[in-house]
């Protein structure tokens, strides 16, 4: 049997907050098979259960549907109106818990159903849940009671959030994604905070142009500025960030990660929705997360030095060295024809390469 894949998710919040909520939210995917080809105009399986507390908690409501995928291979199920398999929909308390949601499919219409992943509903259906009344949105995000829905500008560098100066008066948005708060441009800064210059920092092709676009590319100890390495979450170390910023450890990568859907989902909930700075691909960002990356290639700085991967890749520096490998250090890397979002634990020399740097504020 061919795997399906989800190209997007897209969780539409229906109703309002001051009528009636009706029972359902919509879910909506493109359908790809094993080879990365659009299931076109054909009936999908689904089943959807709805879990408690963690992606293994209690199964609270399941439901099955038949589906019909577009000529573009996009399907649109309401959840809450399927068939019920266990639970009752209109009983979930979306105000007393995080709610995650597992998908199962059948890529030929039927039931033989094959688990897709699950994932946090981060927009919870809040016209379903009417009985706080604290409301407020800030940098980026609408908070409603205890939950919150991350509304991101969709672009790379669009949106209302707060924004950051360096140094050299470079500006930056932020923008909160979880628990964390990061920038949404890669530095471009040549000087530290005390305005010290940065050795070991590049911009793509030598183009000028390219850093306000991409940010600029840095070695790993231009970045630390001289800082140990550390898995501290938060990492303590300020290197090459503004002040009140510092440099992200991998476990602080690994944090975000988690949070915008995992190692094999997450990378296209970080990239950004402009096709402008990512090559074509089955796999393009939806910039759910609102992180914005873009594909800002890298330098390799052996012999005469060369660029590479400019709209292909994108890797950051983390402030923890390879495990096992003091000369190498950390970064986490997204690519252009993949949803996923890694770190790379024994590749990123700390001098040879130049890499991208995202900071994140300190607590």
């Amino acid at each position: 049997m061919k795997k399906l894949q989800l190209l997007f998710i897209s969780l539409v919040l229906t109703g309002t907050l001051l009528a009636q909520a009706p029972q359902s939210f919509k879910y909506q995917a493109v359908a790809r098979n094993s080879e990365g080809v659009v299931i076109k105009d054909s009936p999908i399986g689904l089943q959807f259960s709805i879990l408690a507390g963690s992606t293994s908690g209690n199964t609270v409501y399941s439901e099955t549907f038949t589906a019909n995928s577009n000529g573009l291979g996009v399907f649109t199920v309401d959840i809450g109106t399927g068939n019920v398999v266990s639970g009752n929909f209109s009983d979930i308390d979306w105000g007393n818990s995080t709610y995650f949601l597992k998908v199962a499919m059948d890529v030929s219409g039927g039931s033989s159903y094959m688990e897709m992943g699950t994932s946090q509903l981060l927009s919870v259906p809040y016209s379903l849940y009417t009985n706080s009344i604290y409301v407020n949105y800030s940098n980026d995000t609408l908070y409603i009671g205890d939950q919150y829905v991350i509304i991101s500008g969709g672009g790379g560098g669009g949106g209302g959030g707060n924004t950051v100066t360096d140094y050299d008066g470079n500006t930056y948005e932020t923008v909160t994604i979880g628990n964390q708060t990061w920038l949404k441009q890669n530095l471009r800064s040549l000087h530290y905070a005390d305005g010290t210059p940065i050795d070991s920092v590049w911009v793509y092709d030598d183009n000028e142009s390219n850093a306000e676009v991409y940010g600029r590319l840095y070695s790993w100890n231009a970045a630390m500025n001289g800082a140990s390495s550390t898995n501290g979450n938060p990492s303590g170390v300020q290197g090459a960030c503004p002040n009140g910023w510092h440099m992200p450890s991998q476990a602080e990568f690994e944090e975000l990660i988690d949070f915008v859907g995992g190692v094999f989902h997450g990378g296209c909930a970080l990239k950004s929705a402009n096709s402008a700075y990512w090559e074509t691909s089955n796999n393009p960002g939806t910039n759910s997360s609102g992180f914005s990356a873009r594909g800002a290639g890298s330098t390799s700085r052996i012999g005469s030095g060369s660029y590479k991967h400019l709209k292909e890749n994108a890797a950051y520096w983390t402030a923890t060295e390879g495990e096992n490998h003091p000369s190498l250090a950390n970064h986490m890397n997204l690519s252009y024809n993949s949803c996923t979002a890694q770190i790379n634990y024994v590749i990123g020399d700390k001098d040879g390469n130049g890499y991208s740097v995202r900071c994140v504020k300190d607590e």
